[in-house]
């Protein structure tokens, strides 16, 4: 066998016919790995992300929906089942007063009448409950209501958060051709008393 019919092997022992083979085969890697890069950058279908919420300071929840067209954000406020309890104070003192008088209305020139609701503000019967009418002119003169100096008118017992209303007729002893009433300013004392407590309510003013 001569020099010629005998062929060096290739260096690494790969004949050179395979060579177009081996290369074919780098490209295709480079290809697949190219795709994969390309696969991997690309964002996940929308449809299968959920929506990301942005929570904020105002206990609101903002939907934002990924698109390519704008849309209109869609703010939702929580809902909180809220009861609302109504409680009744109850009276811290067993016995109070309150009394409405009103304006008194007139019965002839000396004569008053007016119609006095008591309320037991307490929480405990009030026992023996009267009112106590007093009056005098603007000289500090007593005037006599009803032939007497304190005009006592009683309603009897009144339960913890109840109210009596009685009517009152006060006539004025103003003297003698009622020099102590006729171009005065009476002063009208009002006080409630009962087997518990009393209370002074404020004056009222009667011009004669």
């Amino acid at each position: 066998m001569t020099d010629e019919e005998i062929k060096e092997p290739d260096r690494f022992g790969i004949p050179e016919n395979k060579n177009p083979l081996i290369i074919g085969i780098v490209v295709a890697l480079l290809a697949i790995a190219v795709i994969a890069i390309v696969f991997l950058q690309l964002p996940a279908d929308s449809a299968t992300l959920k929506p990301a919420v942005i929570h904020n300071n105002t206990s609101q929840l903002t939907t934002v929906s990924y698109s390519d067209t704008p849309e209109i954000t869609k703010t939702t406020r929580p809902t909180e089942a809220q009861t609302v309890q109504q409680t009744q104070a109850t009276p811290s003192v067993p016995v109070d007063f309150i009394l409405l008088s009103g304006s008194p209305s007139i019965c002839g020139l000396t004569c008053r009448q007016l119609d006095a609701s008591i309320t037991n503000a307490g929480y405990a019967t009030a026992h023996n409950v009267c009112i106590e009418v007093s009056m005098h002119n603007s000289r500090n003169e007593i005037i006599n209501l009803n032939g007497v100096a304190i005009l006592q008118q009683c309603v009897g017992d009144i339960a913890g958060g109840q109210s009596k209303t009685e009517p009152i007729t006060i006539n004025a002893d103003c003297g003698a051709f009622a020099t102590k009433c006729i171009g005065e300013t009476l002063t009208l004392k009002t006080r409630v008393t009962s087997g518990e407590k009393s209370v002074q309510f404020p004056d009222q003013l009667i011009a004669v």
